[in-house]
């Protein structure tokens, strides 16, 4: 106890006391920012490990896309079924939970002598929302395919089709004329006419001769359209994703709709199958374009519906163009007085005119489909001077099979008719073809566009040792 020597009854306080109190609340306090800062920045360390891990985990998911699908179309999905028979999306949420594992895990700092100080496991991942390639009449497709014809689309071909589509339309060319109604004018009857088919009908692979139904449309292009080698090739269209029931997702797939996308999904279409003059490699069906015009379960019906269209095109513009050379009609109206006054019955001079104006355009559109079908080229509406049937040729029953070197040629009524083509069907029966020739290489018998995605929406569970629970959202996209 201190006393002051001038007052000795007063006690005097001591200041040391204060000095130890402050630096023991100082050194709490600091202590207490310390292990603050230390906790905040674990926390905010694990906040962005979490999302760090995510988004590389989902990078990961989106480069395992089917690269079949990739090679042979130019589209990059990933499979949620892995190449396995698996429905929905398990696989890919334990591929993210794995895939984030691994980016947690630091094992390696043992040797180092260091310590996880994070040590973060993700305990479970689930989807959110998932678009997949066929939600929306498959508007992931086409919105790939778009983008990637935007690098290979030829604009001046492009306005020569419109040109060509343009004539059709005006003169009503595929217009007025039902396809029965071409067929009979083209002589192409079936077995009820009492035609011979033996000695003529294909086999198929099993020995066994082919069903009636593709008895019509082989005699339109064997008979009439001079094809020879012709595919029997039939498929369950039921197996294909154009016509079964179709898995579902449940993130919008909003894209935006140009003017142009009409030409640019009618290109890719183009550009990515095969057809009758140049085949795809490896396809299911050898007349790929055809099924998108036609639709038909068998290579065989498919290009009968071809011949069928351009023989219905043909037909209209041998007409306009017959009836317009006024020097070539005016030989045959003298004809058919001449033949009809000896016969004595002149009254039957127009019947007969209508009946051989008929013949000509009818042999005139045979012919020419037999060029066009083997590989030459027609023009799409004559000139006087381009016509080559007569009524010489009809008495003695020649058929021409010159090559015209100028026209529309085989593929060129292809594009035409798949620009015709509604949007709906054309990417409908374009699903059916992809599925076709992905299943038929190694190790995707399983495939399904159903099971493919481009867009997801997913949600991780994560927990630290130290007591810390994190949950992170991320949305991948192919094209972003």
């Amino acid at each position: 106890m201190i006393f002051s020597i001038k007052y000795p009854n007063r006690l005097i306080k001591s200041s040391n006391g204060y000095v130890t109190v402050f630096f023991t609340a100082s050194i709490a306090i600091i202590m207490s920012l310390i292990l603050g800062l230390f906790v905040s920045i674990r926390e905010n360390a694990i906040r962005v490990k979490t999302v760090s891990a995510t988004d590389t985990a989902m990078t990961s998911i989106f480069a395992e896309y089917n690269k079949e699908l990739w090679k042979q179309y130019g589209l990059i999905f990933v499979d949620s079924s892995y190449m396995t028979q698996s429905y929905g999306m398990k696989l890919p949420e334990e591929h993210l939970k794995d895939c984030m594992n691994q980016n947690f895990d630091e094992c390696r700092l043992g040797f180092l002598g260091g310590t996880d100080l994070l040590k973060l496991e993700c305990s479970q991942a689930e989807t959110l929302a998932v678009c997949l390639s066929t939600d929306d009449q498959a508007a992931a497709i086409k919105h790939q395919a778009i983008n990637l014809m935007k690098y290979h689309y030829k604009i001046a071909y492009i306005d020569r089709v419109v040109e060509w589509i343009k004539i059709i339309d005006d003169y009503n060319l595929s217009g007025g004329v039902s396809y029965d109604e071409a067929f009979s004018s083209a002589g192409i009857l079936d077995s009820e006419y009492g035609l011979d088919y033996s000695g003529w009908l294909p086999s198929d692979t099993g020995g066994n001769s082919l069903s009636e139904d593709i008895v019509w449309p082989w005699n339109i292009l064997k008979r009439v359209a001079g094809v020879n080698n012709i595919s029997t090739t039939r498929i369950d269209t039921k197996a294909y994703a154009g016509k079964r029931e179709l898995n579902k997702g449940n993130l919008k797939c909003e894209y935006q709709n140009n003017p142009s996308n009409f030409f640019y999904l009618r290109e890719y279409a183009l550009l990515k199958c095969g057809n009758y003059i140049t085949p795809k490699d490896g396809s299911v069906l050898k007349y790929q374009t055809e099924y998108l015009v036609s639709g038909k379960n068998s290579d065989c019906d498919n290009l009968a519906g071809v011949a069928r269209r351009i023989m219905v095109i043909r037909e209209a513009a041998n007409m306009i163009t017959l009836l317009s050379d006024s020097d070539r009609i005016n030989r045959i109206n003298a004809f058919c007085m001449g033949i009809c006054s000896l016969l004595g019955i002149p009254e039957a001079a127009e019947l007969l005119e209508v009946l051989i104006i008929a013949y000509l355009v009818n042999s005139e559109s045979k012919s020419d489909l037999k060029i066009i079908m083997n590989g030459g080229k027609i023009p799409l509406i004559k000139s006087s001077s381009q016509w080559k049937t007569g009524i010489g040729s009809i008495l003695s029953g020649t058929d021409r099979s010159d090559k015209d070197g100028e026209g529309l040629s085989y593929e060129d009524y292809l594009r035409i008719f798949i620009y015709l083509t509604g949007e709906k069907k054309l990417i409908l029966r374009l699903t059916d073809i992809i599925e076709m020739d992905i299943r038929n290489t190694l190790g995707n018998e399983y495939f399904r566009l159903d099971n493919c995605f481009d867009m997801w929406k997913a949600q991780v569970y994560v927990k630290s040792d130290h007591g810390y629970d994190f949950t992170a959202v991320r949305k991948r996209q192919v094209l972003e």
